[in-house]
């Protein structure tokens, strides 16, 4: 339905925001740690997953695409819902998961509210198990990824220039998503600079 939203944050919860896009009020579920990134009034770009139930429509935001990645793959995992999947990325990073994961360590994921022992072990049986066969769980794993903040050159622009690192990725994230990945660095940078000022109020 909705890969992601951009607007203005209006309201700030302990796991939710509201985000004005063209004067409609979108409430957005996201993880604990996501709230200390944003602040009231920041216009920002967030990529989202919208579940439709029989009696609600519920939308999650991210902080990344892999942390959204993350999210659809949990979901997956038999016994894990919505809240499950949230209280994960709450509690750990991409990164403490995968390698929680890699390590066979289920009692650090089981220490996440609501997932317990079993669950915990599932997670990993399950996740290890689709490991190298998974294109999207293979993203997630690949190297390139740890480094890619400091091979970015308009995230590393955006930072010369003031950006914390949210603003500076998000920045980047439009340009490229605008212009695609192969533009040429100046005309990115151009790009995320007219996000950073349409952000700035």
């Amino acid at each position: 339905m909705f890969s992601y939203l951009k607007g203005v944050v209006t309201k700030l919860d302990n796991s939710s925001m509201v985000l004005d896009v063209n004067g409609v009020g979108f409430l957005v579920s996201v993880p604990t740690g996501v709230m200390t990134k944003f602040r009231m009034y920041q216009e920002i770009l967030i990529p989202v997953v919208v579940l439709l139930r029989e009696s609600s429509i519920d939308i999650y935001g991210f902080e990344s695409e892999e942390q959204k990645i993350l999210f659809n793959k949990l979901l997956q995992v038999n016994g894990i819902g919505p809240k499950v999947a949230m209280s994960i990325l709450s509690a750990m990073s991409i990164s403490d998961f995968l390698s929680a994961v890699e390590k066979n360590d289920y009692k650090a994921i089981a220490k996440s509210p609501g997932v317990g022992k079993k669950l915990g072990q599932r997670i990993v049986l399950e996740f290890k198990n689709k490991m190298g066969e998974d294109a999207e769980l293979s993203v997630l794993l690949s190297p390139h990824k740890e480094v890619a903040q400091d091979e970015d050159e308009v995230y590393l622009a955006m930072v010369a220039m003031g950006c914390n690192s949210t603003e500076a990725r998000q920045a980047s994230n439009f340009a490229k998503k605008a212009l695609g990945e192969g533009a040429p660095v100046e005309d990115l940078i151009k790009k995320a600079l007219v996000y950073i000022k349409g952000g700035r109020f």
